[in-house]
């Protein structure tokens, strides 16, 4: 018989920090899945467009691991996103805020920061990003998750939960793996990558 069931991560309370936990279990298993499925791309395929001005699957890589060390290394610190935070994203994971290509302008092509990065480069940024974040995140506790932070847009300012921080993390995840897997179909029709019976 089959279990299906969620490895919790370790470094993490089980009293004070069970829905934190349970946010990063899921996580760390979308993690998994997404290696998985992307482990044997070549780099063409991760610099592939259907045309211009859509992302690559090296694009969206890239952007999982800005957005992470984003919510929780910058923005739940209310640190500024320049130049601060651009260069905590740069001692983390090796590239800027803005070097993942997103948005890519309408005509707009795989971005020269990430040319040529292999798979397992962009791994090793997911790997970073996920290692940043659960350290920060260790440092939550459940009690506290109601508690906000404030970020401005424009001249908005905008008063966010770390619950809804931790929520974002895992749609946001989710919705750019359901693109890779999309572009991953597109690549097949296209001819660009062997058909296989599943991802």
């Amino acid at each position: 018989m089959t279990k299906r069931e969620l490895k919790y991560p370790s470094g993490y309370d089980a009293k004070s920090q069970s829905t934190i936990s349970l946010f990063a279990a899921q996580l760390d298993d979308q993690l998994l899945l997404l290696k998985e499925s992307v482990a044997k791309l070549t780099v063409p395929q991760l610099e592939w467009q259907p045309q211009r001005g859509m992302n690559t699957i090296g694009m969206l890589l890239a952007h999982l691991a800005v957005v992470e060390v984003f919510w929780i290394n910058v923005a739940s610190k209310e640190i500024p996103s320049e130049p601060d935070g651009d260069e905590i994203e740069l001692k983390i994971i090796g590239i800027r805020m803005d070097d993942d290509g997103l948005p890519i302008p309408p005509d707009g092509l795989h971005p020269a920061t990430l040319s040529g990065k292999s798979v397992e480069e962009y791994f090793t940024m997911l790997d970073k990003a996920r290692a940043a974040i659960h350290e920060e995140m260790q440092t939550w506790r459940d009690s506290e998750l109601e508690g906000t932070f404030t970020r401005k847009r424009g001249d908005k300012e905008i008063q966010i939960t770390r619950s809804w921080t931790l929520y974002h993390l895992v749609e946001h995840f989710a919705g750019h793996f359901g693109q890779i897997l999309l572009l991953k179909h597109m690549m097949r029709s296209a001819g660009v990558l062997e058909t296989q019976a599943k991802d």
